[in-house]
């Protein structure tokens, strides 16, 4: 079983790119550190719940949001590891010929 760590963290992840916030600006909010949302969305940290109130707060949501874990997306996400979350993430942003361009390199380095 995943850990709720994890799952909290892309949670958070998902909320924060719906909000079309970057981790500086939701820093700036909260007036918590970029590291420190970084390691929660890593699942490497556990929010406090005054960091709780503060987050769902800039990110206009209610705290129980933060906890809902039955969206498949966030289950396959926090199933993944941290490398490819951050290649999914770099996907997502991209431009079309840039995707498929990473796609063809990664073909040819697995295979």
């Amino acid at each position: 079983m995943t850990g709720i760590k994890k799952k909290l963290g892309m949670r958070l992840f998902q909320l924060r790119k719906d909000a079309g916030i970057t981790q500086a600006k939701l820093a700036a909010d909260t007036n918590l550190s970029i590291d420190l949302i970084s390691r929660i969305e890593r699942g490497e940290r556990s929010p406090s719940l005054e960091t709780i109130e503060k987050i769902t707060e800039a990110l206009n949501v209610r705290p129980i949001e933060l906890f809902n874990f039955d969206n498949e997306e966030i289950r396959l996400q926090a199933e993944c590891p941290f490398e490819v979350m951050e290649l999914w993430k770099l996907l997502r942003e991209g431009k079309p010929h840039h995707i498929k361009k990473i796609c063809q390199i990664a073909r040819i380095i697995i295979g």
